[in-house]
């Protein structure tokens, strides 16, 4: 005499069995991916979705520096004001700047972080455009890549250059014995694909800040 099968046995097997399946397919799931995944990263397949980011370009070649004027020659390095700014969380960067200069004869009027923020490039130095000159000549005193740009919000005629220390910067400046041998009169060369600055710029900027 034949007994029938236990129903609950029975449906314990089967949902076993489904547990199986599914449990199985997602870790196939999950191996496939890892391995398509580990292939992009090491560049072996290109990425499904390029989300465009990218490292952060570097300040000096990103942006455009104005010309110094025609026949522009160097000034006495200690006739030139001058503000150091932090532009990085290196404690104390601004004042070795600042001292260095001090001690070389310029007339340091303010040392502080930048209040821009961070600055990711090495060297800045910003003023206005009757300062030009005077940063270009200062643009002497480091020794690694300095880029010069206007500072919109300084007077039009404030000869002040304000140096940016970013975080590239490393004690790329000469001594004060150094500093102190160069001499006025030299002829200044316009960096490459400087753009000039006209009158008509000068005169908008003195105006803007009348009116402010």
């Amino acid at each position: 005499m034949s007994t029938s099968a236990d129903p609950y046995a029975e449906y314990r097997r089967r949902l076993k069995h489904r547990q199986t399946i599914v449990i199985g397919g997602v870790l196939a799931v999950m191996a496939v991916l890892t391995v398509v995944c580990l292939m992009v990263w090491s560049g072996l397949l290109p990425a499904i979705y390029d989300p465009g980011f990218s490292s952060a370009e570097n300040n000096n070649e990103s942006s455009v520096q104005p010309c110094p004027p025609t026949d522009a020659t160097t000034v006495d390095i200690t006739s030139i004001p001058v503000n150091v700014y932090n532009g990085t969380d290196t404690t104390g960067l601004a004042g070795g700047v600042a001292d260095t200069l001090g001690d070389a004869g310029l007339t340091v009027n303010n040392t502080a972080d930048w209040p821009m923020g961070d600055y990711s490039g090495e060297v800045q130095l910003t003023t206005s455009p009757a300062g030009l000159t005077n940063a270009y000549t200062l643009k002497q005193v480091f020794t690694g890549s300095v880029i010069v740009q206007l500072d919109e919000t300084q007077e039009a005629d404030d000869p002040t250059v304000s140096v940016v220390l970013g975080s590239q910067y490393s004690t790329g400046i000469l001594s004060t014995e150094e500093i102190g041998q160069l001499k006025s009169g030299q002829t200044i060369s316009a960096p490459a694909g400087c753009v000039a600055v006209t009158p008509a710029e000068e005169t908008a900027a003195a105006t803007e800040k009348a009116e402010d």
